[in-house]
């Protein structure tokens, strides 16, 4: 551990060469970063713990020792190969912070997560390539010097006329939530690790990030397709997207309007039309519910899967997007923040396990989106011999495994009601 604290220390050594003539220290930057100093780098725990421990193990081999970092030795980074890929940062950076030092801060920009007119997820990843070279330096948010993750994003954002947070933790809950990696499109962000690292998605597989000590900002391959991608936001409008459309979507991704309407759902690229139902419930349980009739008829599934589905999100979360705070991300991605649950790992509207980065059921992400949860409750539900004509207690009790096997039978009789009144309006 002593030596990979001292290469570490080289490594930031060589980075304070590269800009003599500054005064400012590495811990005392962030000009527009709201007095938030190194200490509250977003950089991942896992990141530098996988850091020390590549270092200290020698994983430095002679072709990678100005990189100081093996990417086969760092859990989740083995199809990283932008790690292996970077030149040595002492060389790469000093070209890039040349040109970045006369790039200057955009003024006026829009108020916080909001899109200045015009602006394109193209102009955000040209604007991101600009600073390819630069070095990563925990808590830097100047490019004359270096960035980290956050940072890096920030400064980004900011020279396309859009201002974000500072903190990962904050910037994740701005734009809309994107469903999976396939549905992203570029200049959308990637926060990994629980929310403790942030990337900018290229497209076609690739992204561009501030990753690590001893690295450059590069564009790279995007592991967080392999593992500890917690979600995905949306901060520039799809350009496709109506205004209409874009007029029903609140801050958080949801508008509600009520029973026989077109409303907003979260995680959802488009509005959702919510048929009239005799069961008394809220206009937002309605609208989960509608969700999930959709997709099931969207796979082409009987009735009854939608009854079962139905049943057991009204037993496991009363039809509501519930968070979980020891699961990490995941109250960003909560349209309603008093959605609280504590139960395990579970999250979403089936209470589904995400363990930290062995995820169970899938990712965050996918657990706390309507669709993505209700295509996982499908994908288990349809392995089991002979689930339709199972009773419907025994079938949702053999994909969920709940402590109380018996306690989805009683919401049987409103599921198959709610499934009928839905279908009618179903795509």
């Amino acid at each position: 551990m002593t030596e990979a604290l001292g290469r570490m220390a080289q490594i930031h050594a060589t980075l304070a060469s590269l800009a003599p003539t500054r005064t400012t220290s590495t811990a005392a930057v962030g000009s527009g970063s709201s007095g938030t100093s190194s200490s509250t780098s977003t950089n991942s725990p896992a990141f530098q713990a996988a850091l020390a421990k590549a270092l200290a193990a020698g994983a430095v081999s002679s072709s990678s020792a100005s990189t100081g970092l093996d990417a086969s030795a760092v859990p989740g980074l083995s199809t990283y190969s932008g790690l292996s890929s970077i030149t040595d940062p002492a060389t790469a950076a000093a070209s890039a912070l040349a040109s970045a030092s006369s790039v200057d801060a955009v003024s006026g920009a829009a108020t916080v997560g909001t899109a200045a007119g015009g602006v394109t997820g193209t102009d955000v990843v040209d604007a991101a390539k600009k600073y390819v070279g630069v070095p990563y330096v925990w808590g830097g948010t100047d490019p004359a010097v270096g960035m980290d993750c956050s940072g890096f994003v920030q400064r980004v954002f900011k020279d396309v006329g859009i201002q974000l947070p500072r903190l990962v933790r904050d910037q994740m809950t701005h734009g809309t939530p994107v469903a999976s990696l396939k549905d992203a499109k570029p200049g959308d962000l990637l926060i990994s690790f629980g929310g403790d690292h942030i990337a900018i998605y290229v497209g076609d597989g690739k992204a561009i990030d501030a990753p690590v000590p001893g690295k450059t900002i590069q564009v790279r391959d995007a592991w967080e397709k392999y593992s500890n991608l917690t979600a995905i936001r949306r901060i520039v409008p799809d350009s496709t997207s109506s205004s209409a459309t874009s007029a029903l979507i609140g801050p958080t991704g949801t508008a509600l309007t009520g029973t026989g309407s077109t409303v907003g759902v979260a995680a959802a690229s488009a509005p959702v039309t919510v048929g009239a139902t005799s069961v008394p419930l809220t206009a937002s349980q309605k609208q989960y519910a509608q969700q999930i009739v959709n997709r099931v008829k969207e796979r082409g599934l009987p009735q009854r899967a939608a009854e079962i589905a139905l049943a057991t999100a009204m037993q496991e979360s009363n039809l509501r997007m519930y968070w979980n705070p020891k699961v990490p991300g995941s109250q960003a991605l909560a349209p309603d923040q008093s959605a609280q649950g504590v139960d395990g790992y579970s999250v979403g509207l089936f209470q589904q396990q995400v363990n930290g980065s062995m995820f169970s059921w899938g990712t965050v992400s996918d657990a706390m989106n309507p669709t993505r949860s209700t295509d996982m409750f499908l994908d288990r539900l349809q392995t089991i011999p002979g689930w339709q004509q199972l009773p419907l207690t025994v079938a949702a009790q053999r994909v969920q495994v709940s402590a109380y096997p018996d306690a989805y039978a009683k919401w049987e009789s409103q599921a198959r009601q709610l499934a009928q009144d839905l279908s009618v309006v179903a795509r």
